[in-house]
């Protein structure tokens, strides 16, 4: 949720709103508790076991924790990175239905932030896991934790605060500091160069981490030592930063207003797009794309999920764009 927070603070108005939409469209497993951008991050745990869905939260990326040879490991699938290209190719198509992107959007909230987990993205080969240890999940250790991926998804100790859904205004209060908290110390920088991400890339660094970080400075049977208990911590803060802005980045790629161009018989030159109702697009022309200003021509109020703007067609070659 944190995430998701970090993710929703950076979104385009229009992308906003679209993405409250599709979080507002009925499915069949839903719940109050899931009704918004933020409590949806954690739809996809609540109905995991339902869905089906188990394997998808994590990819076994397999990394020898003792020379042990991974060579003969095979790693179960639909993975998380499947899943997260399934969520993007859903929110890009113009076939698939509003049930099938609103489900998307709820998986890509929460896979987005799985896979920013290092022992989401790995598992560990050994002589005492020749299978490997499941993320760390069969990686016993004493203390707090049972087990090294617990401490993880606890990000020792820093996600141990308890917020039940619906938040109450209290608890939503806690998560806005614990988000500005976060995002004071790993500012936003929108990338203006982003374009569609490989999640195998993202796996691959948690891979890396896992083998640096989470496996390093600790041993089996024996209670994390302080030190590594801080670096977990500041590392998860790191990596919340990361995830809700990749996932910013992403939605406001995925949903961004996309015109779609049209000439009628009479002469008529149009474009259309998919409009929030209510919001306001200004259309604007220029005889040249590189043009320092655009003459803005009329504000269109979108009264419904589609918008268009007309105009007769002429000869002397202009451009026209979208603004919202």
């Amino acid at each position: 949720m944190i995430m998701a927070q970090i993710t929703y603070n950076h979104l385009d108005p229009t992308v906003k709103a679209r993405c409250d939409e599709l979080i507002a469209t009925p499915l069949t497993f839903s719940d109050s508790g899931s009704s918004t951008f933020v409590t949806a991050s954690v739809w996809a745990d609540d109905y995991r076991s339902s869905l089906g869905t188990g394997t998808s939260h994590y990819i076994d990326l397999p990394i020898s924790l003792d020379g042990t040879s991974t060579a003969d490991f095979v790693a179960p699938t639909p993975d998380v990175v499947q899943a997260i290209n399934l969520a993007i190719s859903t929110l890009l198509s113009s076939t698939s239905t509003e049930a099938e992107q609103a489900t998307q959007l709820r998986y890509l909230l929460h896979f987005v932030g799985d896979i920013q987990q290092p022992l989401h993205c790995t598992t560990g080969i050994s002589a005492s896991t020749p299978a490997g240890d499941a993320g760390g999940n069969q990686f016993r250790i004493t203390g707090t934790w049972s087990n090294l991926h617990s401490l993880w998804d606890a990000g020792g100790g820093y996600l141990l605060d308890s917020l039940p859904r619906p938040l109450s205004v209290s608890k939503q209060a806690l998560l806005n500091t614990r988000v500005a908290t976060v995002e004071s110390a790993h500012p936003y920088t929108r990338n203006t160069e982003a374009g569609l991400p490989n999640p195998m890339e993202w796996a691959i660094e948690g891979q890396q981490r896992a083998l640096s970080i989470c496996y390093s400075g600790i041993s089996r049977s024996a209670a994390p030592t302080s030190t590594y208990v801080l670096t977990a911590k500041s590392t998860t803060e790191e990596l919340l930063a990361l995830g809700g802005h990749r996932l910013a980045d992403l939605l406001n790629i995925l949903l961004a207003v996309k015109p779609s161009p049209y000439l009628l018989p009479s002469g008529t030159f149009g474009f259309s797009w998919r409009s929030v109702s209510g919001f306001t697009y200004q259309i604007q022309s220029s005889s040249s794309l590189t043009a320092e200003s655009w003459e803005k021509l009329t504000d269109v109020t979108a009264t419904g999920s589609t918008a268009s703007f007309e105009i007769p067609t002429s000869s002397d070659g202009r451009f026209f764009r979208l603004v919202k």
